[in-house]
């Protein structure tokens, strides 16, 4: 960053040419380019932005067009629940302290959930008519950490729950009622089991949708066309990923807990005790606000 930050034509930016900086800003552009925690100074009426390598990944692709422009430039997607949060200390303010706020960043394509530990502090600067320079930010994304720990307690209910099934239909009813409650990580799901012909597959759970629409038919004929590619995931034992799920199923696709529905699914095999013989098919819709990946 120290790099990029000497190779910059600051006079394009409204801080100006560095030369013109005053000692304050200067002093603490230094401090943040040798410190290896996530820093962000916001600078100035406009509170432009500098930052060091810590914080680089945070920015996605916003990195590093948006290096001394204006925060609201970069972050416009947030702009109306940061401006507070930094105008607070900036005109004289407590300091702004959160452990855990969750953002809708657009950092990488699409609007994606994270969430942050944030402390915002104001900083004095004597040639400022305020005597408040800018703000300086300390941000830890500790977005793994707290979506990890939500899936853990699916699949604790999960767990705990499916014990009490008799049959394969109550499991998969117990299954569907569990994961109703956790719409942020399955935004809907379903459960097809096979019946005993092998030709067919039944509804035995459904969660985030209502049973019989285009994307959730109560029966599917195994032996014609299908809305998922159900036959493919039985055939090679593999999960598939179905996207564009707009065009597939149109306005039956549930928005869920976002303001925009869910645009890809995965389809797995629901394994029995009997090998090679599959109970049956899981559906599993994928937030519209978290990248498909291994996890």
């Amino acid at each position: 960053m120290g790099a990029l930050m000497r190779a910059l034509d600051w006079s394009q930016t409204p801080l100006g040419r560095p030369d013109s900086w005053s000692p304050t800003l200067k002093t603490m552009t230094r401090f943040l380019l040798v410190n290896r925690f996530p820093i962000l100074l916001w600078w100035g009426p406009q509170f432009c932005q500098l930052y060091n390598d810590a914080y680089r990944p945070i920015l996605g692709t916003k990195h590093p067009q948006f290096l001394g422009r204006p925060t609201a430039e970069c972050w416009s997607e947030i702009w109306h629940i940061l401006r507070p949060l930094i105008e607070t200390p900036f005109n004289g303010g407590p300091a702004t302290w959160m452990e855990d706020i969750q953002l809708e960043l657009n950092r990488y394509g699409f609007t994606e959930e994270t969430h942050f530990t944030i402390a915002y502090s104001p900083v004095p600067d004597d040639t400022a008519a305020s005597g408040i320079g800018g703000v300086i930010a300390t941000v830890h994304e500790i977005s793994e950490k707290v979506v990890g720990e939500r899936r853990i307690v699916v699949l604790r209910d999960l767990g705990t729950r499916a014990i009490e099934a008799k049959t394969a239909e109550e499991a998969c009813a117990v299954a569907a009622t569990t994961l109703d409650r956790h719409s942020k990580d399955i935004p809907f799901a379903l459960l097809y089991l096979i019946d005993d012909d092998a030709k067919q597959m039944r509804l035995a759970g459904a969660a985030g949708v209502s049973a019989g629409t285009s994307l959730s038919p109560l029966t599917i004929n195994l032996e014609r066309d299908q809305p998922w590619p159900l036959s493919h995931a039985l055939q090679t034992k593999t999960a598939q990923t179905v996207d564009d799920l707009a065009t597939r199923f149109g306005a039956d696709v549930h928005r869920g807990p976002w303001s925009d529905p869910p645009r890809e699914a995965v389809v797995t095999l629901i394994r029995s005790n009997v090998a090679h013989q599959p109970a049956g098919v899981f559906i599993a819709g994928i937030s519209s606000r978290l990248r498909l990946d291994e996890r």
